[in-house]
């Protein structure tokens, strides 16, 4: 590994630390950095993670129409080495940008291939995050019975793993959806207290991809 490899590889991982922190234009030009370096060397590798991580940047700034810009050619370079897990990450994290933008049918589309792939790898927590994510596409299609089908489906996945985060937000969710529908008038009180022990906030999930 060159010198100039190694320091792309650190902006990577500080860019993470940033983006973690809240950081999210800091990361971003830590990430445009790495990205010209893995681009010069070569590394098309590092270069999916940097374009998925600029994506998740921009994202979190709430600037979709770029961070669906750097998740695309994240998903082509990650379709070109191989690399499932990042393919499957950039297929979610798209998903999360449509539902962003209000594209629902599209971001089921994308959460749909971003589980198939989760469940062909074996990844659980990948697994739970797309039916979690699922979960609330329905839910934005006023489509409840899927939503909470999708929901206990990421809540039993989190069990299973041990993910108390993911569990809670799953719960709380899953409690917005009994809130926002009329077809289970008891559904939401248990749901709450459950979510209060747990003490979490309903989310939809976006994720870094880490370097190697």
């Amino acid at each position: 590994m060159t010198e100039k490899t190694k320091e792309g590889k650190v902006s990577l991982k500080l860019a993470q630390l940033y983006h973690r922190q809240g950081k999210y234009k800091e990361a971003a030009e830590l990430n445009k950095k790495a990205l010209t370096i893995m681009t010069e060397s070569g590394d098309k590798f590092g270069e999916g993670v940097c374009y998925g991580n600029l994506g998740t940047d921009f994202y979190s700034m709430s600037e979709y129409v770029k961070a669906e810009e750097y998740l695309h050619k994240a998903l082509v370079i990650t379709k070109e080495t191989g690399y499932k897990e990042g393919e499957a990450s950039s297929y979610g994290n798209l998903g999360t940008v449509f539902q962003s933008l209000g594209e629902y049918v599209k971001a089921e589309e994308y959460h749909q291939k971003a589980l198939v792939i989760s469940k062909e790898i074996g990844d659980k927590q990948g697994e739970a995050t797309d039916y979690l994510n699922l979960g609330t596409v329905f839910q934005s299609l006023g489509e409840y019975v899927k939503a909470e089908q999708y929901l206990q489906k990421g809540i039993g996945i989190t069990k299973e793993i041990g993910d108390k985060q993911g569990e809670a937000s799953s719960y709380g969710n899953l409690g917005a959806v009994f809130q926002s529908s009329s077809y289970r008038v008891g559904g939401s009180r248990s749901v709450f207290s459950k979510l209060i022990l747990n003490n979490a906030n309903s989310i939809t999930t976006i994720h870094l991809m880490e370097i190697i």
